[in-house]
């Protein structure tokens, strides 16, 4: 009988199973948390078999202070790893396709950062962007290795330099962080990519824990510096679980390839082929007739329909984005990365919330300085590879709170206006509910630009409007009849290119037929630009709004 061997979490504490663990990707069976994985086990999670070829192997040791017994250090810490430095790098298939893989080692001197690791993560992104590859780089380490002093810190700048090479070639460069991920290293090559992924619970800061708590006597409260600490503030995409790594680094291969590529071997393996609904048949192509103060208070429904409802029926796959880099992660806009029929496309929406608990959270759809400061990243994104943009705008306003202006709302705004009008990739905005002010124009300067039926856009609300011109804040049903904020009124005026139809009004029953209309429309779209240079794209929309 086959002897079972059971071994410790670090977390709770309990013997499992090994081989359970093994079988789900070294977590724990128990409590879900996630070992620590060598170099081999994680070439084969996320590398077609038998296609990983390594580079830069036996590089020479360097002992630039002459630190003694450093170079004894290094030859122990070999034999007992059996890898030559703590990142191991070179090239490999995912699903077929051809990607670059830098995997860091905690068991070596706990994944420190000195001048080998450097140098080779450093002439592997190198080597990427002359073999033009996207590069994924599993990050692991305790900070810069303190043996090479200096000559470690100055590896910070070196691997960041050959970063920003990289991404002027329009190459895609992904970080996954796992636990720990401190110092140097987050302070350069992790915190760099263009995607940043982070395993759940890890711990990532630049000052570890006991670094803190020694230095200035600081103690850290439960849940600071972890994966989802990260996420809340805004630092990193998203948390990947292990089971779904192999195929997130397929899909952000797909999504971000530059070159012309025929995207049908990833389109055949989707579930959804969405066709248009016979409801489309059976409904009226056009709504019952609405006054605009009673299309103010249709687009103020809690329950109308949210951009996240039509996007089932006009994407593929939707993988969501986080975070502006810099605060937090605004839960009144989304955005991420998506497919229409195999085009990928990124994509940003307003969303509102269905109920109180959801409309708190996503602060009723009024999106603060972080929130247009992720659309803006994640559209200079889509613009480095190329990717059209789908804007869905449903908001009443910015955030005006204390907190907002803090921040910097007015400037944030500011800088979405003055970068979005110069993208080199097709900009379509589509207003499916409230477009209030320049709370929704920080997203919507578009090459094209939408309305549903019902949906209204103006310069402020018709409360605002009338407590200003009126002094009378009750007077807001005639300050819209005035205003001229209906689909209609803005086709007239030239605002908008396209009204999209509701089918007797955005609803449930509805909500099918709008997306696949939306769909087939977004097609069209997309099609016209195709043929057109960036500059000629950019060059469009700036003559669009220097009409007004």
């Amino acid at each position: 009988m086959e002897q079972v061997v059971e071994i410790k979490c670090p977390k709770c504490k309990k013997m499992v199973n090994r081989d359970l663990v093994v079988r789900k990707k070294y977590v724990c069976s128990e409590c879900g948390y996630y070992f620590r994985v060598k170099v081999n086990n994680r070439i084969r999670m996320v590398a077609d078999p038998k296609t990983f070829t390594p580079w830069f192997e036996d590089m020479p040791v360097c002992n630039p202070l002459k630190y003694e017994g450093y170079e004894e250090k290094l030859a122990e810490t070999r034999e007992k790893t059996g890898t030559d430095e703590a990142v191991t790098v070179g090239q490999c298939k995912v699903f077929g396709e051809d990607a670059v893989l830098g995997i860091c080692e905690s068991r070596f001197l706990m994944g420190s950062m000195g001048h080998v690791v450097g140098e080779k993560v450093t002439r592997m992104i190198e080597k990427a962007t002359e073999l033009k590859l996207p590069v994924f780089l599993f990050c692991c380490s305790g900070g810069a290795r303190m043996q090479e002093g200096i000559i470690s810190l100055m590896q910070m700048a070196k691997t960041s330099a050959a970063i920003k090479k990289h991404s002027e070639a329009g190459l895609l460069y992904c970080t996954i962080l796992t636990d720990p991920t401190t110092g140097g290293v987050t302070a350069s090559f992790a915190m760099l990519g263009d995607v940043i992924m982070a395993e759940p619970g890890a711990l990532i800061g630049f000052a570890g824990p006991r670094v803190i708590e020694q230095t200035i006597g600081q103690k850290l409260p439960e849940g600071f510096q972890t994966s989802e600490f990260l996420l809340e503030h805004g630092f990193i995409d998203g948390i990947v679980l292990r089971e779904n790594l192999k195929k997130t680094i397929y899909f952000l291969i797909k999504t971000h390839q530059c070159r012309e590529g025929n995207y049908a071997d990833f389109q055949k393996n989707l579930d959804v082929h969405f066709q248009l609904n016979e409801i489309m048949k059976e409904r009226s192509w056009l709504d019952i007739p609405r006054t605009a103060w009673e299309k103010v208070k249709a687009v103020r429904q809690v329950d109308r329909p949210a951009a996240t409802d039509y996007m089932q029926y006009i994407f593929d796959f939707f993988v969501e984005a986080h975070g502006d880099r810099y605060y937090r992660d605004d839960a009144a806009i989304v955005g991420g990365v998506a497919f229409v029929d195999g085009q990928p496309v990124t994509v940003i929406a307003d969303i509102k919330g269905k109920d109180f608990k959801e409309c708190q959270k996503r602060n009723f759809g009024m999106p603060m300085p972080e929130g247009y400061r992720k659309a803006l990243r994640l559209m200079k994104q889509a613009e480095k590879f190329n990717r059209p943009i789908i804007s869905f705008v449903n908001t009443s306003g910015a955030f005006c709170g204390i907190e907002a202006e803090e921040r910097g709302q007015g400037e944030a705004i500011a800088r979405n206006l003055l970068e979005m009008s110069s993208l080199k990739v097709p900009v379509l905005c589509i207003l499916i509910g409230e477009g209030g002010s320049g709370g929704a124009l920080a997203t919507a300067v578009g090459n094209e630009v939408w309305m549903m039926e019902n949906a209204t856009y103006s310069i402020l609300s018709p409360e605002g409007f009338a407590s200003i011109l009126w002094k009378d804040s009750n007077k807001a049903k005639e300050a819209s009849e005035v205003m001229n904020i209906t689909a209609e009124d803005l086709k007239r005026l030239g605002v908008i290119e396209q009204i999209i139809p509701e089918f007797g009004g955005a609803d449930k029953k509805s909500v099918e037929s709008i997306g696949g209309y939306m769909k087939e429309q977004i097609k069209l779209f997309l099609e016209r630009y195709s043929g057109m240079s960036g500059e000629e794209i950019a060059e469009q929309r700036y003559q669009r709004f220097r009409a007004f």
